[in-house]
């Protein structure tokens, strides 16, 4: 069990943390402020601000299809064994 586990965090969270630092180290080195023109509304912001916000979109949007798709196949491994049930009591 816990080389499964080792081998999760290899693949999860070693990943995560090195992306996590090279996230910071970018931000500390990109200290230069843009305009960012809303509908509305002008903001002055950051680079390393503007990165991290859609970094952050990016991984949402990744997280929510990534999802749907388990939902879906859970709901058609839910199907499948259903009709595998009732196709071993009609036999």
């Amino acid at each position: 069990m816990t080389g499964k586990i080792m081998i999760r965090f290899i693949f999860v969270s070693l990943p995560l943390i090195i992306l996590f630092l090279i996230a910071i180290a970018f931000g500390a080195l990109n200290n230069q402020v843009i305009a960012v023109d809303f509908i509305l509304a002008k903001q002055q912001v950051s680079v390393a601000t503007v990165g991290a916000i859609f970094l952050a979109l990016g991984f949402i949007i990744g997280l929510f299809s990534m999802l749907a798709a388990q939902f879906g196949l859970r709901r058609e491994n839910r199907q499948l064994k259903k009709q595998l049930v009732s196709d071993k009591s009609q036999a």
